[in-house]
């Protein structure tokens, strides 16, 4: 049996954590579930021990993880080094999709060094090893035609900037700040011709981001335009597009409920196939 090949965006080895200089932390306000390996190498320590119910890290009132200190490092790797800490904590924030003959890999805009990676590059994605692209993330790269008409063509048919805010407001909200900002483009009512403006004036970051949806959900073409809009719309309305990618991540992405309804709502779509 041939061994699986992994592939991953040509980005994906510069992530470097920058720890204590990260102005979001992932290691406070989420659950932290730890694995069976790590569990039974946590039993052995009772300091880190006394701070595990169940499966999960107890975090505390602040809903900081107790190994979090003040300075934004983690007491945990400073002991005992990175390579004992739990899976998911080493692992954010990477993602894994699995296919039949290989596995694809990449870096979760959650993060905000990672985002900064994804958005800011100025190559065209690509992959590691080298590999055919979709025709789809191969369309948001043509630079034939504005980033919108691209846009168009994988999705002719979207949502306007108020119906696209009112039902992510549908969505379970993970921080209230969210909540804030879509209340923003509801009351502002970003127009087509506005939102189109900014995504064509910003070409590289926006391509950049609705790649990253093309490689990390390569079934959800009209999730993946719909979204670029939506990040449109928040930067129309003042947010940093480093920021807004960020939060939208957080709020989307990271939930299961809200990443099935949104892929739900704003379903695959084409030229060919209207």
């Amino acid at each position: 049996m041939k061994p699986m090949i992994t592939y991953c965006p040509d980005y994906y080895k510069e992530f470097k954590c920058i720890a204590s200089a990260c102005k979001h932390t992932c290691c406070a306000g989420w659950e932290i579930d730890v694995d069976e390996s790590s569990l039974q190498r946590f039993s052995e320590h009772p300091d880190i021990a006394s701070h595990i119910k169940g499966n999960s890290i107890v975090l505390d009132n602040n809903e900081r993880c107790p190994f979090l200190l003040p300075d934004g490092l983690c007491d945990m790797i400073l002991k005992h080094g990175e390579d004992f800490i739990c899976d998911i904590c080493r692992e954010h924030p990477r993602f894994y999709n699995e296919f039949e003959d290989h596995e694809e890999t990449g870096l979760g805009l959650v993060c905000e060094e990672a985002c900064r990676l994804i958005l800011d590059r100025e190559q065209d994605f690509s992959l590691c090893p080298e590999r055919p692209l979709s025709d789809e993330i191969k369309t948001v790269f043509d630079i034939n035609v504005p980033l919108s008409d691209a846009l168009s063509k994988l999705k002719p048919y979207t949502s306007d900037a108020i119906t696209r805010a009112r039902f992510i407001k549908t969505l379970e909200v993970m921080d209230l700040a969210w909540t804030e900002l879509i209340d923003r483009i509801e009351k502002a009512s970003p127009s087509i011709s506005e939102e189109k403006a900014v995504i064509d004036s910003n070409r590289r970051r926006f391509s950049n981001f609705t790649a990253y949806l093309l490689y990390r959900y390569p079934e959800e073409t009209g999730f993946a335009v719909e979204s670029t809009y939506l990040l449109a719309d928040l930067v129309l309305t003042g947010t940093d597009i480093h920021e807004a990618a960020r939060m939208f991540s957080g709020e989307i992405e990271y939930s299961d409920i809200n990443i099935d309804k949104a892929a739900d709502k704003w379903y695959y779509s084409r030229v060919e196939d209207a």
